[in-house]
């Protein structure tokens, strides 16, 4: 049988040339050697300026399935940096530093000059060409390891005041800690629900969160916000670190202070009734502090002297508001523009603002100053005889019936209740009787003044319809 082979061999060589024979030695010679060289490539990682805690460096990558500590490194002169020399085929490799397991992992930057990024895992990459002695490489970088940074001393405050749920102890975790739970637990010396604590960190940029009692609770911070940052779906807190700092006092969940309820005044408002011309029982004060409620804040007139007033506890820095009487049964019917109001939404209503107690002036209904007090005077009447004018209220119009005792010319203005001519007219007789048109005046109070050489003549009238 083995005869037969041998010449079965030796029957094909024949069909070849001896050219074909080398060819075919030649091609044997270069897949052997591509198939089968191995490259020893030596790893070092300088693990002195790595903050946490390790035992062994490992070094994982596609050639060892990322086996986790099948090759750990080992450091036998104890200067901090960690070494190991693998045999290997490939001619490319993918590889990273960690250490005891998978217990701890580089972070490397995406992008950087020794990085390869694949399916969102970034990793070392080598091409191989031969035998290699792996340039030293600090831990998360792909050069040396520099001068140690400057050290700069942080304080972290959290706001826990406005925090509904249930704690112990509030604490901080971040890149510098390795997110470790409970490793920086924070401090609330003084009760005054702010809690804080002050930490070396050597980084110049920090991604942190407040959590609380070994991370039983956490922050939801929203990712797009001022103090965030965004990374591989997880949304932390940031911030750029360049000396000492004392970070402002945050709320739970939030890039700022904490609400803070604005100053309670106390506010006294002061409304005239004694020259209303309705019927009312109770006046009441309605506004944006107790939400146009209605009868919720009625007024008293204690001393029965026509001025209704009530003082009452407001929050905000201003108001709008108007009196009213009796659950709305009547309200102040206000001109826009004037100087105490303001129009919103086609509402015009009273308007202040606040600074501290306070105590409103007395002002007439529907105006914005004290009531008008009519000067009738022994000369005043003696100068210008009976006067009349009617009907009073008025509706639509008001007639002047007067008695002018020779006087000649006398002039007729009629005032609003802020002190603005509305109406200014001259009229020259004995006796007067003028009919006058109010029909384009809002309700409320105005003032009629005659006025001549002798003397003055005011008197009040309402508009009620």
């Amino acid at each position: 049988m083995v005869v037969y082979t041998i010449s079965l061999i030796l029957a094909i060589l024949k069909r070849f040339t001896m050219k074909k024979i080398l060819l075919l030695m030649i091609v044997g010679l270069l897949f052997g050697a591509t198939g089968f060289a191995q490259n020893n490539i030596t790893f070092q990682v300088d693990m002195n300026q790595y903050s946490g805690s390790f035992t062994t460096p490992e070094v994982n990558g596609d050639f060892n399935g990322w086996c986790g500590n099948c090759n750990p490194l080992t450091d036998a002169n104890m200067d901090g940096i960690w070494e190991v020399t693998l045999p290997l085929t490939q001619d490319s490799i993918e590889y990273k530093f960690a250490f005891d397991n998978w217990s701890g992992q580089e972070n490397l930057t995406p992008g950087t000059s020794c990085t390869k990024t694949t399916s969102g895992f970034t990793n070392r990459f080598l091409e191989i060409t031969g035998d290699t002695v792996l340039p030293l490489v600090c831990w998360d970088l792909c050069g040396p390891c520099g001068v140690a940074p400057d050290t700069n001393m942080v304080t972290f405050q959290v706001d826990m005041s406005q925090y509904t749920g249930s704690f112990t102890t509030p604490e901080v975790n971040g890149d510098f800690n390795g997110w470790c739970g409970n490793c920086n637990a924070m401090t609330d010396a003084n009760m005054d629900g702010i809690w804080e604590i002050t930490l070396p960190l050597t980084q110049d940029s920090i991604e942190y969160k407040f959590a609380f009692d070994a991370w039983s609770g956490q922050e939801n911070l929203t990712p797009g916000s001022s103090c965030t940052k965004t990374t591989s779906g997880f949304t932390n807190r940031f911030t750029h670190l360049n000396n000492d700092t004392i970070l402002p006092p945050v709320c739970w969940d939030s890039c700022s202070v904490c609400f803070v309820a604005p100053d309670t005044n106390m506010v006294t408002f002061q409304v005239d009734m004694s020259q209303y011309g309705g019927t009312f029982t109770t006046p009441e004060v309605n506004g944006d502090f107790n939400g146009w409620c209605g009868n919720c804040n009625p007024m008293t007139d204690a001393n029965m002297d026509g001025i209704w007033e009530v003082t009452l506890p407001i929050a905000a820095d201003s108001v709008e508001f108007k009196y009213s009487y009796d659950n709305w049964a009547g309200q102040e019917s206000l001109m826009s523009g004037l100087s105490c109001t303001k129009t919103t939404s086609g509402f015009t209503n009273r308007f202040t603002h606040l600074s501290g107690d306070t105590t409103l002036s007395v002002v007439c209904w529907d105006s914005c100053v004290a009531c008008v007090i009519s000067t009738n005077n022994v000369h005043e009447l003696a100068t210008y005889g009976a006067v009349n004018i009617f009907p009073n209220p008025a509706q639509d119009q008001i007639t002047i019936d007067a008695d002018l005792k020779g006087t000649s010319l006398v002039s007729i203005e009629i005032f609003g209740a802020l002190g603005q001519q509305i109406l200014r007219t001259t009229r020259s007789a004995v006796n007067l009787q003028d009919a006058i048109d109010v029909s384009a005046l809002e309700d409320g109070f105005y003032v009629v003044v005659m006025k001549s050489e002798d003397g003055i003549y005011e008197s009040k009238f309402l508009i009620a319809r």
